[in-house]
């Protein structure tokens, strides 16, 4: 807390983007708001990997509106991995599991941040269809260890592109939560 009890400009952005990404998630495996309901888990901790590449698109989204995007991806991502090892690991694991365990799979984190950097810049060079292609291929490793074939491509195209439009709401909400 800062003075007068008032929060800080950094814990407002964690805290907004918390809830982004939590919308994100619920909106996309519910069917909410539109989310195409293509996902299909196959990995005991598909859900959890399926969170980190929430965490990374609201990165990818948002961080341009952060004071410290780093600061708050660590923060955020921190808090993700203690909440759901404390609450419901076995939704997101299969299995009972310990933080030191969730840490080494959200390493995941990385490689799905690494890929919204190419998607950025796919996109700047005017390679839309790549871009989502490269979405697509993301959200295959979050449900599967297998290749990305060209059906999981067909398949996944409509969330790809769902989450695509979502850019600017996911920014708009931040920016909301965020004063």
């Amino acid at each position: 807390m800062g003075w007068f009890g008032r929060k800080s400009t950094h814990k407002k952005q964690v805290d907004a983007a918390f809830k982004v990404v939590g919308n994100l998630y619920d909106a996309s495996t519910t069917g909410r708001a539109g989310a195409p309901l293509v996902l299909r888990f196959a990995l005991p901790d598909s859900r959890f990997r399926y969170m980190m590449f929430c965490l990374s698109t609201v990165q990818a989204a948002c961080a341009r509106l952060m004071r410290n995007p780093d600061t708050v991806l660590n923060e955020l991502g921190i808090r993700l991995v203690y909440g759901i090892v404390a609450t419901d690991s076995q939704q997101f694991f299969g299995q009972t599991v310990d933080v030191q365990h969730a840490a080494n799979v959200s390493a995941c984190l990385q490689d799905y941040l690494h890929r919204w950097s190419a998607y950025v810049d796919m996109v700047r060079g005017g390679s839309r269809l790549e871009a989502t292609n490269l979405i697509c291929e993301i959200l295959r490793s979050t449900e599967s260890a297998d290749p990305t074939g060209w059906q999981d491509i067909g398949r996944l195209l409509p969330l790809a592109r769902w989450i695509e439009g979502q850019f600017d709401a996911m920014a708009t909400a931040f920016s909301n939560m965020a004063r």
